[in-house]
């Protein structure tokens, strides 16, 4: 019988097997993703936005409650008039609208009390969330060519729901 040397016994090298970290790193990748809230401003493309000299970027748009205020369809060129009635199933005589639950809802000068509501609704949503009053806002997206009173009549409808922090969205001077 021949001796056994230490030579001639082979090493065994220790290897790591990646897989299960690799798992556990892409389960977490899509744990985030899936849980991240991207917090956007819903803009309606019907409304064309005045300009201002003076305006700065909304630093924020959580707790943003956005209300977009037309002009009259009469006077919408052909793709303005294409798209908010495609936007709001066919309705022409929507002047105030709103996203809720990713679906268009339009409101017209008749139905301002279910604009109230809806803000109404969205405020206690959001307090929901925990948030303060001080901290919602109303976001009043309002075509250049609106009549005053439109966005007037949205400000009230807004009082009455309880939320007087406003936004009024503008452009860039250019």
């Amino acid at each position: 019988m021949a001796k056994k040397n230490a030579r001639d016994t082979e090493e065994v090298k220790g290897e790591v097997n990646m897989s299960p970290m690799i798992d556990c790193c892409f389960l977490l990748l899509i744990f985030f993703v899936v849980n991240a809230t991207q917090i956007t401003v819903s803009k309606d493309p019907s409304v064309r936005m005045p300009s201002a000299i003076t305006c700065n970027d909304m630093k924020d748009a959580k707790g943003c409650i956005v209300i977009n205020i037309f002009k009259d369809y009469s006077k919408m060129d052909t793709d303005a008039q294409d798209k908010l009635r495609k936007n709001y199933k066919g309705r022409t005589d929507v002047i105030w609208g709103v996203s809720d639950n990713s679906k268009n809802v339009g409101y017209t000068e008749a139905e301002a009390n279910l604009l109230t509501e809806y803000v109404t609704k969205e405020k206690e949503r959001l307090k929901a969330k925990k948030m303060e009053d001080k901290d919602i806002k109303i976001y009043l997206r309002g075509d250049k060519d609106a009549p005053w009173e439109r966005t007037c009549k949205a400000i009230k409808c807004a009082a009455s729901a309880g939320v007087s922090n406003l936004v009024f969205g503008t452009l860039p001077a250019k």
